[in-house]
């Protein structure tokens, strides 16, 4: 079932789609070895200030995207007991879980379409989800990455020069 919702701020109005539903959920990670902690979740601008204030070499350029470090395939902060070792400041991307970001694109309605992970063993356990916040969540990655989008258009060595 594929759920839409219009979200409106002084920004842009932006669509969110999620293309599952689901109702209930929890992080079982130990079930799964936290598969959906890997390398190259997309982070934001305010993502890497945030997270820059207590690391260091954390993420990497591609083109007009930021992407977290990994090791071994794995997010650079999972820590040995599967447990996330930022969760108090982690990207904007991981805070959209049960749903990773499946398309983002932009025009004169921007519109972000979510999925659930891959055979997650939390979905159908746990608390309700609170697509309220899942929906913020998502219009903070769109407008954020469509900020830095527009930089990139003035100066498209914006982030070379800001991260030399």
């Amino acid at each position: 079932m594929i759920q839409k919702f219009k979200i409106s701020s002084e920004k842009v109005r932006v669509m969110i789609v999620f293309l599952d539903r689901v109702e209930n959920w929890e992080c079982l990670y130990e079930e799964c070895s936290a598969k959906c902690c890997s390398e190259g979740i997309e982070l934001t601008l305010e993502d890497v200030e945030r997270i820059s204030k207590r690391h260091s070499d954390f993420f990497r350029i591609e083109d007009t995207r930021i992407l977290l470090k990994g090791k071994d395939g794995r997010c650079i902060f999972l820590r040995d007991d599967l447990k996330c070792g930022i969760e108090d400041i982690k990207p904007v991307a991981c805070r959209l879980l049960p749903f990773v970001i499946h398309e983002v694109r932009y025009g004169d309605e921007p519109f972000i379409k979510l999925r659930l992970v891959v055979d997650c063993p939390g979905v159908g356990y746990g608390n309700n989800v609170d697509l309220g916040e899942i929906e913020r969540n998502a219009t903070v990655f769109l407008h954020e990455k469509q900020e830095l989008l527009m930089k990139l258009r003035e100066d498209r060595n914006f982030l070379k020069n800001l991260f030399p």
